[in-house]
């Protein structure tokens, strides 16, 4: 079975072969790019909200478990460790979507790529008829 680099490197050269034009595959994103990029749609609001929760969140976890640690009652302890893990799990959902955004920005670039193509075949299929 062929390797994915092997594949890439395949896809490339059937398309200069083609003639494709505009078409860089290698033009991949790098990593803060794409975690910047969704602050650039239309919903750029939603990712500083979650962005301003997560830090927040971060912030309340740590002064909580400092709490934690400084009490030496057990209903203070319990209060304490409660707002901690509450926050925790608040800034790991928060992250998760986080992710899941970027995840879904990068699969409807691939998508696009996907469509150009495509197109680029259909116009190739009516010229040749």
């Amino acid at each position: 079975m062929a390797q994915k680099s092997d594949v890439d490197r395949l896809i490339r050269e059937a398309l200069k072969a083609e003639g494709v034009e505009g078409l860089d595959l290698s033009a991949e994103p790098g990593l803060p790019d794409m975690v910047t990029e969704i602050f650039r749609g239309r919903m750029w609001w939603v990712g500083a909200c979650m962005m301003a929760n997560i830090l927040a969140c971060t912030i309340l976890a740590i002064i909580c478990g400092v709490q934690f640690f400084r009490t030496d009652a057990m209903p203070d302890m319990i209060r304490w460790g409660a707002g901690f893990f509450f926050c925790t799990n608040v800034v790991i959902g928060c992250k998760l979507w986080y992710w899941m955004q970027v995840e879904r920005i990068s699969m409807i670039r691939e998508i696009k790529r996907v469509e150009l193509m495509v197109a680029h075949l259909a116009k190739e299929q009516r010229d040749r008829t």
